[in-house]
């Protein structure tokens, strides 16, 4: 005769087997290479929008924005990054993220989706993915057998100087 109790060191193994950590990410390509930021860091995705360029700033800093009433910069940050320009394409967007305080934009060459994914780490050290700096990277997620690179927004901003 079988035994279908269920004990409570049963019962915490399978909940830490089915407890995969999720998180929710805005998955996007910036020169070939797949990037994420948590959708809570995402405030908007915009199109196109008429950039004003200001003179003597940095050549990462395209100019900037008006957005419902608010200055927001727009940065390229393949520059920080040191990965290759690559024209913008119908697909292109503005991705307009919270950082600490402010608010900026950032160019991207195409917004490939919002979901949930499980959150396998890959370890950094490991894996070149063509970013100099290690510093700009939270993780490195395998994803649809690609890499899928988290970006640090801390880091990015103090990069950033604006």
């Amino acid at each position: 005769m079988q035994n279908d109790s269920v004990s409570p060191e049963n019962v915490a193994q399978d909940d830490e087997t089915e407890a995969q950590e999720m998180i929710q990410l805005c998955i996007f390509e910036l020169s070939d290479r797949l990037f994420g930021l948590s959708i809570f860091d995402v405030q908007a995705i915009m199109e196109d929008a008429e950039i004003t360029p200001v003179p003597t700033t940095p050549h990462f800093l395209h100019g900037v924005i008006n957005l419902r009433g608010n200055i927001v910069p727009i940065v390229d940050i393949r520059e920080i990054l040191q990965l290759p320009f690559k024209e913008r394409t119908r697909e292109s967007r503005i991705m307009i993220l919270n950082i600490k305080t402010s608010r900026i934009g950032i160019l991207v060459d195409a917004i490939t989706e919002v979901r949930y994914i499980e959150k396998h780490i890959v370890a950094s050290e490991s894996v070149q993915v063509g970013i100099s700096d290690g510093k700009f990277i939270t993780n490195i997620i395998q994803y649809n057998e690609r890499f899928l690179i988290l970006l640090n927004l801390d880091q990015l901003y103090q990069a950033i100087q604006l």
